[in-house]
């Protein structure tokens, strides 16, 4: 197959959406396909280059920053090369940008017949105000177009499939649920060498991740619970990082935690295998792909017992918390974990390696392509 994919974002990049297009595009690669990724240029990198066997093609604009991600660079590239890419099928990702609905309807003008598949990541919170403002005038007028658009949906968890039919009135028969994979799963655990708790946190650090009710949790933990000897890692990089260094300053926990900027695949991945517990206590998420990188690695998580991290609760090692958390209630569990220090694992077919989710999406490409599902418009 010719495969072209879109993403709203940089694919190189940190972060759930990058991995799943980065990933995926290497495997299905190595299946002997053909895979091109499209995209906008945001960081200013090469306009070509060959990654791990797929090609990424990045395409400059001066506006997108400024219009919530329309990039019209995207529609003159689509207009004078979709022919001469000529793909089997098209898979965008990411509904956070309007670009994905640029480049799905850039195409329906030039392509009536090519399969589209859609992937949005779709979570219910909105970090800023612009992305709010934007969201309630994208969902009612442009994201429901943009969906009628498009021959099926590859979502990665029950709560977004179901928020994609609520919302958007997408048939469930029109949406695939194909979780998101991990770079490989090793159990074994190295050998504690001191009696400190090592807690992390890794992602963006962006409002509704909320990074805020983890460092209260640590407050209560060192203060209610009198546990002196706790760190927490905080790796990652956004908006909130300020924030977040100003909170650490005023609840005095600067010799409990450790903050960090993103790190590379293999760093990130030897910080998650040595912490005792992972937290991610967010507001809300479409999946929350370190949660299942970190399960794949031995180490326990705490969840929010809401939207798709509600579902990581059913595997072994992962446990969840009302949200918003009680610190005091968080830091209990943290202890209770700690103290218990449970086998993580066996898991169900929600956490497996990349190359096997690769051949559900080559399968569903090759289903839909076969099926030549009728375009609505």
């Amino acid at each position: 197959m010719n495969i072209l994919l879109i993403n709203v974002m940089e694919t190189t990049a940190p972060g759930g959406i990058n991995t799943t297009v980065r990933e995926t595009a290497k495997y299905i690669s190595l299946a002997n396909h053909c895979v091109t990724v499209l995209q906008a240029n945001s960081l200013n990198l090469r306009s070509e280059e060959i990654l791990n066997g797929f090609k990424i093609i990045r395409v400059n604009s001066n506006f997108e920053k400024y219009l919530f991600g329309i990039n019209p660079a995207i529609y003159r590239y689509l207009k004078d090369n979709l022919k001469l890419l000529s793909p089997d099928i098209i898979h965008v990702h990411g509904i956070h940008s309007l670009l994905s609905s640029e480049a799905i309807f850039t195409i329906r003008i030039f392509d009536k017949k090519t399969p589209i598949v859609f992937s949005p990541y779709l979570d219910i919170s909105r970090s800023t105000f612009l992305g709010k403002y934007l969201w309630d005038h994208y969902l009612p007028i442009i994201g429901i177009k943009s969906f009628k658009k498009v021959n099926h949906v590859i979502s990665c968890s029950n709560f977004e499939a179901d928020n994609i039919n609520c919302i958007f009135g997408v048939s469930s028969n029109n949406i695939s649920i194909i979780p998101l994979g991990v770079d490989t799963i090793n159990l074994t655990k190295p050998i504690k060498s001191n009696s400190q708790i090592n807690l992390i946190y890794s992602g963006y650090l962006i409002k509704r991740k909320s990074v805020n009710h983890i460092l209260n949790g640590l407050y209560s933990l060192i203060n209610d619970y009198n546990i002196k000897n706790v760190i927490l890692k905080i790796i990652g990089d956004g908006p909130e990082k300020k924030n977040v260094i100003n909170m650490i300053k005023s609840l005095n926990l600067e010799d409990h935690v450790i903050v960090k900027s993103f790190l590379p695949r293999d760093e990130h991945i030897s910080e998650l295998k040595k912490a005792d517990i992972l937290l991610l206590l967010s507001e809300s998420e479409a999946y929350g792909i370190v949660v299942a990188e970190t399960l794949a690695q031995g180490t326990p998580c705490i969840v929010s017992n809401n939207t798709a991290l509600r579902e990581f609760t059913c595997e072994s090692g992962c446990y969840g918390i009302d949200y918003p958390p009680d610190p005091r209630k968080l830091a209990q569990l943290i202890l209770n974990v700690y103290r218990e220090n449970p086998k993580v694992g066996p898991f169900s077919n929600k956490i497996r390696t990349w190359n096997k989710v690769s051949l559900d999406y080559i399968s569903t490409y090759v289903e839909i392509i076969n099926n030549n599902v009728s375009l609505t418009n």
